[in-house]
């Protein structure tokens, strides 16, 4: 006998006063932190403010989704980071010792019982944080080596080099969908390792994803050649990044792979408004969307652009795709935002997206 499936929590948009309660927590952290205040210069008071705004905000999430996983996974991978700035070993704990004391003051009593529930399980995870992290370059992709070498020459700022792995690899016969796969993925994933055990600068990864928009770039003009010819499947996607949300190289690549499954694709990048991308979706009448966010701040963008798309006669039938790094931790996020569909990646949304919105001829 089949389990019946749990019901998926609905998704109540929070909103808190994140500046107001990052500032208390910053006010309480220094007061119970005397000594160290006297030594802390403006930018380690920015840095101690920015950490514990990202907590704020993940705690926001974690309450509108129904699930702490959210603000647990940013205390990971805060301790992290925070062992790379070679900050105290109790550093993100008496972080989240100050912020439950503030939230158990400052929040609407309605959501206090829901936020000390979820830091407290969230400070219980610290435990069971990863020392070393791995590189994300595993042996087990098949292309390893030439991962590690775009990623070498990327961090010796050899633009012509990095390059040149690239254009080597392809004339070689190696297939764009596995370039994306096989490393540029890859090495954009452990490009955001090394910022976060702070092996590398905010410069170097800002080079890094340029640099890697560029080979993007190039490999676009390969793709009538790779796959079906653009537009076969009679079918048209409209790829996006959320407003506010400046990441956009994940849906690019996404993109590009419906491109080469044989849509045609409307892609509009890094921060497109939601009135902006619904007139897209309208004019270029669009079957299909796909949307990304990748910080968990942007989660309340995407459920009103979802409920927009939902809203207006004219696009309430669109399929609606939605990926990104919170969807990883939160893998029914998708649904509880009311989507079509999620997916982990490309491959996985060209197969989800076909079979939803049909192949066309």
């Amino acid at each position: 006998m089949t389990e019946p499936e749990s019901p998926v929590p609905v998704y109540n948009p929070v909103r808190l006063d994140r500046e107001y309660l990052a500032g208390k927590a910053l006010d309480l952290w220094q007061e119970r932190n005397k000594k160290t205040r006297r030594n802390t210069s403006a930018r380690q008071k920015a840095d101690l403010l920015e950490d514990i705004g990202g907590a704020v905000s993940a705690l926001e999430e974690s309450l509108a989704t129904g699930t702490p996983a959210l603000l647990t996974e940013y205390v990971r991978w805060l301790e992290i980071h925070a062992r790379g700035r070679h900050l105290p070993a109790d550093y993100v704990s008496s972080l989240l010792t100050v912020l439950t004391i503030v939230a158990g003051k400052e929040l609407p009593p309605d959501h206090r019982a829901g936020a000390s529930a979820v830091l407290r399980e969230s400070a219980g995870a610290l435990a069971g944080t990863p020392d070393p992290v791995p590189s994300l370059i595993g042996n087990e992709n098949p292309r390893s080596s030439l991962a590690q070498s775009y990623l070498d020459a990327l961090l010796r700022g050899d633009t012509e080099g990095a390059i040149a792995v690239i254009d080597q690899a392809a004339g070689s016969g190696v297939a764009v969908r596995d370039l994306y796969l096989d490393i540029i993925l890859p090495v954009l994933r452990e490009t955001g390792r090394l910022w976060q055990v702070q092996e590398i600068t905010i410069a170097q990864e800002h080079y890094i994803s340029a640099l890697t928009q560029t080979v993007i770039a190039r490999l676009h003009d390969r793709i009538p050649a790779a796959g079906t010819e653009p537009g076969h499947r009679n079918r048209t996607l409209v790829a996006a990044s959320v407003g506010g949300e400046y990441h956009d190289i994940g849906i690019r690549i996404v993109a590009d792979f419906f491109g080469m499954d044989g849509w045609s694709t409307y892609y509009t990048g890094a921060n497109t408004p939601t009135e902006s991308l619904l007139s897209a979706i309208r004019d270029r009448k669009a079957d299909a969307v796909a949307i990304s966010v990748t910080m968990t701040s942007h989660i309340p963008v995407a459920y009103h652009l979802i409920r927009s798309i939902r809203g207006d006669r004219r696009t309430a039938k669109v399929k609606i795709l939605i990926g990104g790094y919170p969807f990883g931790i939160v893998p029914l996020l998708w649904k509880q935002l009311g989507a079509d569909a999620g997916a982990a990646d490309p491959d996985e949304a060209v197969a989800v997206m076909d079979r939803l919105a049909g192949k066309g001829a």
